[in-house]
């Protein structure tokens, strides 16, 4: 995004695998300067997982376009040092470690704070900083598992299956992003005696979040649901359905779009189910006549009827069809990229639109330690200080 309404905002990140990386992305597709701590020889581990150049796969460069690598060994006093340098002239610092591992390195939020009081500290764990399990590692399967998530996903009458994506790391790296810009705001209005920028968010925090209504309405009547299937927990039809040639989802949003569902498919038989709790009492029967019709013709002839009455609807798309859909493309979702060790590829767009800054192509993810000298040749004082660094194994050997 050219500028962008974070430009000038800088940020610091010492993040791995999806969760951390993905917050930093979102803020560096808006505008701020992103640089990213990593460890010497080794790197964030995604930088070898799945398809891709060497030291850069396709799950790396996603979660880390527009980003400057710098090598740290925080383990020595002259990486601490340095690093505690690049943190003073930040805004931001942003860090997924296992609990407690930033103390350890010296660049906890104590330390941090001491020397810039204006830091906004996210720390994104699997469990958060608090409570009997805030010690143990946390992954985005297991969140799933333990937040219950998966004991809604899958076929109605089935096992729990995952969600096809990391859901858990993606949240939690979004909403880590919207408390970085909750603290920023805040910031703007605080005494710098008065603010305390540090937050941490886990992803078990995120799973049971989006557990949603469910979590209420077992309070109300102890239900427990299942896996919902294709199936939506409260609307009837709200659903999967077979087609000629295919399948579809489609909906009816409010009992006052009925008569006009039932006109649309010409089944006046489904006319005198007129709320949705009398669907949902006979929803097998209401579910089967609505499937026998459809069937009777292809997936492009009921898209068509059906946003011609103004329904929801929508195909089942793969991801080769998300690449090519017109949508995807209007909105820039999917961007033409060019990295220089892979080629010509795709990267994931940003999903807020601020119409008046103009998207740019994203800068690559950077290889291993790619901007080490730059980042740290303005954050030493002098090249006695960066020689000092050097020697003493900042940057690894």
């Amino acid at each position: 995004m050219t500028d962008g309404p974070l430009s000038g905002v800088s940020v610091v990140e010492m993040t791995g695998h999806r969760a951390g990386p993905f917050c930093g992305a979102l803020l560096a597709d808006m505008g701020a300067d992103i640089v990213k701590i990593e460890r010497p020889s080794v790197g964030d581990p995604a930088r070898s997982q799945g398809i891709g150049p060497d030291g850069k796969s396709g799950y790396f460069m996603a979660n880390n376009r527009n980003k400057r690598s710098v090598t740290l060994d925080l383990k020595s006093d002259a990486g601490r040092e340095a690093a505690l340098e690049l943190l003073a002239e930040s805004d931001v610092f942003i860090e997924n470690f296992g609990y407690g591992v930033t103390d350890k390195l010296g660049i906890g939020y104590d330390d941090v704070r001491e020397r810039n009081p204006e830091i906004v500290y996210a720390s994104i764990k699997g469990y958060g900083e608090t409570g009997p399990m805030k010690e143990k590692p946390g992954l985005d399967l297991i969140l799933q598992a333990e937040g219950g998530i998966m004991s809604v996903t899958g076929p109605e009458d089935g096992e729990p299956v995952k969600v096809g994506q990391a859901i858990g790391d993606l949240t939690t790296g979004m909403f880590a992003a919207i408390g970085v810009l909750a603290r920023l705001y805040e910031r703007d209005r605080t005494d710098t005696d008065e603010f305390t920028g540090k937050f941490d968010v886990g992803l078990f925090d995120s799973i049971v979040t989006l557990m949603n209504e469910y979590l209420t309405e077992y309070s109300m009547d102890g239900s427990v649901p299942g896996p919902q299937g294709v199936t939506h927990q409260t609307l009837v039809p709200y659903q999967r359905f077979d087609t000629a040639d295919g399948a579809i989802v489609t909906g009816v949003p409010s009992d006052d779009r009925w008569d006009d569902f039932v006109d649309l498919l010409g089944r006046e038989e489904l006319r005198e189910y007129q709320t949705n709790d009398e669907r949902r009492e006979h929803s097998d029967t209401v579910v089967d006549i609505i499937q026998s019709e459809l069937e009777s013709e292809s997936t492009e002839f009921w898209l068509e009827r059906l946003t011609e009455y103004g329904f929801p609807c929508g195909p089942i798309n793969d991801v080769s069809d998300v690449v090519e859909y017109n949508q995807t493309r209007a909105r820039n979702l999917v961007v033409e990229h060019e990295d220089p060790d892979w080629g010509d590829c795709l990267l994931p767009g940003h999903p807020i639109n601020f119409p008046e800054y103009k998207a740019a192509n994203f800068e690559p993810a950077p290889r291993l330690g790619e901007h080490t000298d730059d980042v740290f040749e303005e954050v030493a004082d002098d090249q006695t200080t960066l020689d000092r660094w050097t020697e003493n194994g900042a940057f690894g050997d």
